[in-house]
């Protein structure tokens, strides 16, 4: 790690300042950061969900501070605020001339951001380096090298460290716990259970009617047969006899989650779904608080890779999910509750469909 002479020292240069002294140092960056701004280039759901440490860390050591994020629009429209109760604030960043761009960064200066972070725990993102030393934080922090490849952009930081994430295995939800460590954050270990995300009472109340029509004297198992990316789809078929086989074994209801690019294989379960008699609905492009109470709600959620899993997850219901490109070491929900099917070649298809029975019947106690 290194810390510039100008910086406000973090935490990690703390044992060179002992006694009264230290806890002076300690206090007076405390009372100092009021405005942070955080830079994420990635931030859809599962991206948000698994910094939410970084944000319970932030909040955590400085409760009176408030927390923007710059981020980039997504696809489509996610609500970020209410997947990540800390934040206090969503900017975007605006394409445009040359003159556009620097307009905003000049008003970006003019916020008076006391600590800048660029977590860097998806990719590197030049822009963001640069977007934080323009935004005239004088604590800038951010890797300076990724397993022993130098980060271009630490040039613009001023509190760096270097990680070995790919080497250690290093799942996202440690990857920012890391990073607001390096921030100064002395309380960096949030538990789970504090990052569980809560629907509210109205959610709940709406969430209970919805399930009204499945019977509630068998299991529900939720799934979510999509992706926001084609390789990381599961064949619906191979969804389908997982199903046959759960229903059979439990006479288990089915909730069929889908999203905006999840129509295909939705259409394509439900449709098997009644011609199997199994009790089935489908909740779809649901807002955050219904989706995540009726998750709750769920014996199981059964899916690939993508945002809906990570909220099942946070939403505190067990999971079976599955992975052919991507990494479970990386990526999947954490937790004796959860269960992760991984493809030997890096190919989802390969899974087979008894590993995935397996899995499920585990969660289920019907094996």
């Amino acid at each position: 790690m290194s810390i510039d002479a100008t910086a406000m020292p973090c935490r990690c240069c703390f044992h060179e300042c002992r006694g009264f002294a230290g806890t002076m140092m300690r206090k007076t960056m405390s009372d100092h950061i009021r405005k942070i701004l955080v830079l994420r280039r990635h931030n859809h759901v599962g991206d948000m969900l698994c910094s939410l440490p970084l944000y319970a860390a932030l909040k955590t050591q400085w409760p009176e501070s408030r927390i923007s994020l710059l981020a980039t629009p997504t696809r489509y429209p996610i609500p970020l605020e209410q997947l990540n109760p800390f934040l206090d604030e969503v900017m975007y960043y605006h394409k445009g001339s040359v003159t556009t761009v620097l307009r905003e960064q000049w008003k970006l200066r003019g916020r008076g951001f006391d600590m800048a972070i660029v977590p860097s725990t998806v990719a590197l993102s030049q822009t963001s380096h640069i977007t934080a030393f323009l935004s005239g934080a004088r604590r800038r922090v951010g890797i300076s090298s990724l397993d022993g490849i130098e980060n271009p952009g630490r040039r613009w930081l001023n509190v760096t460290r270097e990680v070995q994430w790919v080497t250690e295995q290093a799942h996202q939800m440690e990857r920012n716990r890391e990073i607001a460590e390096l921030a100064g954050c002395t309380q960096a270990d949030v538990s789970l259970s504090a990052l569980q995300l809560r629907p509210g009472d109205a959610a709940v109340s709406k969430a209970e009617r919805w399930l009204e029509k499945l019977p509630r004297d068998v299991p529900l198992v939720g799934v979510h047969p999509g992706a926001g990316k084609p390789q990381n789809i599961w064949p619906t078929d191979r969804f389908i006899d997982v199903l046959r086989a759960l229903h059979r074994d439990t006479g288990c209801a089915v909730v069929i989650t889908s999203g905006a690019l999840d129509a295909q294989e939705t259409a394509g379960l439900s449709a098997a779904c009644e011609q199997l008699r199994i009790p089935h609905r489908i909740l779809a492009q649901a807002e955050i608080p219904l989706l995540s109470a009726v998750l709750q709600a769920l014996d199981l959620y059964l899916c690939n890779d993508t945002g809906t899993m990570h909220l099942a997850a946070f939403s505190g219901c067990p999971t079976v999910s599955l992975f052919g490109p991507t990494f479970a070491w990386e990526w999947a929900p954490v937790g004796a509750r959860h269960r992760a099917v991984v493809s030997h070649d890096g190919d989802i298809i390969s899974i087979p469909i008894e590993e995935v029975q397996l899995a499920c019947r585990e969660i289920l106690g019907a094996g």
